[in-house]
């Protein structure tokens, strides 16, 4: 019997999968494992292969540090991938017959991206180069450390638009993502796009003569979160925009070339996702989806993967598209007919990740709450289960979540979950700390979470739910949050806990803690602002002021539709929905986490909140993870997301983790306060 918690040195045991891909005659998978280098404090990851038969051998293919992004030729001979070599990453083919590798991009800033054309000839990509040559002022001395080492810093940014940071990947210094194409065998590549604007994503025509991009090429492209579908001859030339006006991405063209369908959300708040078509010549899309109420794509939240892979598959036929659907906890594939019929296709509580289809077999990524993630195969005659990465999680106690439903004041369903300590018993009275998600449009699901195992091997029951502004729930329920941050989403959040506690007895009410991330660290900042009931609080990578956040955000144009414009003569909607006016009103002790590179919420919120509590000689603390994004809970050094998981165990821990009965260090349980509607 496993007798061992998880621990948040468990970082460096896990191997984490992705972007399995399938050969055409869809017989053989390759796929990505990563797993973070204790000694380097780094992550590594290399290209496998396997055939999909049962007891099939597994190679690995490539032997980089840092290989990703596999993608099979036509032939099912060769792959390309994404490999670094030095400062940045370039495009290599592997050609499995002749045994050699051979790189085919020679990008200055790196390339990464490929998509081979359909004849096998040609591989398109996307690479980093300067598209705005006034955004820097360039160090002209060699790099420090030699030709492998990264470009010394510039002397100078220069900004003259929002787009010159985003976050995870930084200052822009100028440079933008743009189209190549290459031969497959090598030489010199071209570069098919130029401009102050990046290529999101792209897709070859079936005969191969031309590529759809997504992006946004129109001027003050900055202002706005809509893009737009452009066609480009593969061999370079003008743009033609075929579609504008929506918030798209992954165009994908089919097979009969007389259709581009592509994901995208009207510019709503809430950007609600779903599939449309479009005529490669132009003309007005059309939603396929729009009869039904289901979000595309996954947002199912984790703390083991950065980011939501996304994309759509053609059936050869020419008349459905696969795509991912966001639904009630969970991530399935489903497809759309070009008569807006939809169907499940691969289902189960689980989240699907990352996937592929080809000659009618489905390989996919999924988690569930056992496991952050394995491969998985389904045909004409069931599904296969392929790896089984993690081993060693065999050996340690697992806290199963159990499903739980709620009631709002108004009669709207919420969906939770609970999860127990090893060796709990119902007569007891037990710590509890309840963790909110990000987005707000994300969603918890059935899927693996690191932090909640930590907490409930050290004792505490974990509490989540998806309240109002969930994703997976319809459209109505994901844009209930819009403009009105910590009305109706801080009541659903104190309703379900109210009535777990009333339901089943054994929660200590003295004892309860309250955490999240990014939205999830706003309403812990909220929270903590509004009502005295929890003992402590962790807010991550927070926001607690809407005013000057608002414009300096690298996703400013989101907060616009969010929230509505800023008035700057009169900010008030934006100030009223800000913890920081609440802050005198906070006695939880209260830590704060934030990476140093964040620009989704800078880190100067943090700063700003800690700043005011000390000052009003609060109990606070801030710990600060340089060079980290806003990811650094999925994707930050490993060392780093060690450190961040043991403080904030510990920070419960110290508060939480008392006999039921003993004072703590201020009296709980008053009752959540609320926002009148002239706040709102």
């Amino acid at each position: 019997m496993p007798d061992r918690p998880y621990t948040p040195d468990d970082i460096f045991e896990f191997r984490w999968i992705e972007h399995p891909r399938l050969t055409s005659s869809g017989d053989r998978v390759a796929y990505v494992v990563s797993e973070a280098d204790r000694q380097k404090v780094d992550y590594r990851s290399h290209i496998y292969v396997r055939r999909l038969a049962a007891g099939a051998e597994v190679f690995q293919a490539t032997a980089g540090e840092k290989d990703s992004s596999p993608e099979w030729a036509p032939d099912g001979r060769r792959l390309a991938y994404v490999g670094k070599r030095g400062p940045f990453s370039q495009i290599f083919v592997l050609d499995s017959q002749a045994g050699d590798t051979r790189q085919v991009s020679s990008v200055k800033f790196g390339a990464t991206g490929p998509k081979w054309s359909p004849d096998g000839t040609r591989i398109a990509f996307l690479g980093t180069v300067v598209g705005h040559p006034e955004g820097v002022v360039e160090d002209p001395r060699p790099p420090e450390g030699g030709d492998d080492a990264p470009p010394r810093s510039p002397v100078a940014r220069v900004a003259d638009g929002l787009d010159y940071k985003f976050d995870g990947r930084g200052y822009f210094d100028g440079r933008r993502s743009h189209l190549f194409v290459v031969l497959a065998a090598g030489g010199e590549a071209v570069q098919v796009t130029t401009g102050r604007w990046s290529v999101d994503s792209f897709d070859w025509s079936p005969d191969g003569t031309r590529l759809v991009v997504a992006g946004n090429a129109e001027p003050d492209s900055d202002l706005s979160l809509v893009s737009a579908l452009y066609v480009v001859p593969a061999a370079g030339g003008n743009l033609e925009k075929i579609c504008g006006d929506l918030f798209l991405q992954a165009p994908a063209w089919s097979p009969k070339g007389d259709l581009i369908a592509f994901a995208a959300s009207r510019p709503e708040a809430g950007l609600y996702q779903k599939i449309w078509v479009v005529e490669p010549t132009g003309g007005t899309p059309r939603c396929l989806s729009e009869p039904h109420d289901v979000c595309v794509g996954d947002q199912c939240i984790t703390d083991t993967r950065a980011g939501h892979d996304f994309e759509l598959i053609w059936a050869p036929s020419g008349d459905r598209v696969f795509f991912q659907a966001g639904l009630p906890g969970k991530t399935e594939l489903w497809s759309c007919g070009l008569d807006g019929g939809l169907r499940s296709e691969v289902g189960g509580e689980r989240q699907i990740f990352a996937w592929d289809y080809r000659s009618g077999v489905f390989a996919y990524c999924a988690s569930d709450p056992k496991t952050p993630g394995e491969l998985h195969v389904q045909d004409g005659s069931g599904e296969q289960r392929l790896t089984d990465l993690n081993p060693w999680m065999a050996g340690r106690d697992l806290a199963f979540p159990e499903r739980l439903e709620f009631m709002a004041d108004d009669g709207l369903s919420l969906e939770g979950w609970l999860l127990k300590p090893p060796g709990f018993d119902p007569a007891r009275k037990w710590p509890l700390v309840m963790e909110i998600h990000g987005g707000p449009h994300g969603e918890y699901g059935w899927t693996f979470f690191h932090e909640f195992q930590i907490l409930a091997g050290r004792g505490f029951l974990v509490f989540y739910i998806n309240p109002r502004g969930s994703a997976g729930y319809g459209e109505a329920f994901q844009k209930a949050v819009v403009k009105d941050w910590g009305g109706k989403d801080f009541g659903d959040l104190m309703q379900a806990l109210d009535q777990l506690i009333e339901r089943t007895g054994f929660v200590d009410e003295s004892r309860l803690g309250v955490g999240g991330g990014s939205y999830g660290g706003f309403m812990t900042n909220w929270i903590v602002g509004h009502t005295d009931r929890f003992a402590a609080a962790v807010s991550m990578r927070s926001i607690c002021d809407f005013v000057s956040d608002h414009p300096a955000s690298d996703i400013a144009p989101w907060a616009d539709l969010e929230f509505g414009p800023i008035h700057w003569d009169d900010p008030e909607t934006q100030w009223n929905m800000s913890p920081l006016k609440y802050v005198e009103n906070v006695h939880t002790p209260l830590l704060l986490t934030h990476g140093e590179m964040d620009l989704r919420c800078p880190i100067y919120q943090a700063e700003e909140f800690f700043g005011a509590l000390r000052m009003l000689r609060r109990e606070v603390e801030l710990v600060r993870f340089p060079d980290e994004s806003h990811d650094v809970s999925r994707s930050g050094r490993p060392d780093r997301r060690v450190e961040r998981l043991r403080r904030i165990a510990g920070w419960f821990e110290k508060y939480l983790l008392k006999p039921a009965g003993t004072p703590v260090a201020r009296a709980a349980a008053a009752a959540p306060a609320r926002r009148s509607q002239s706040q709102t």
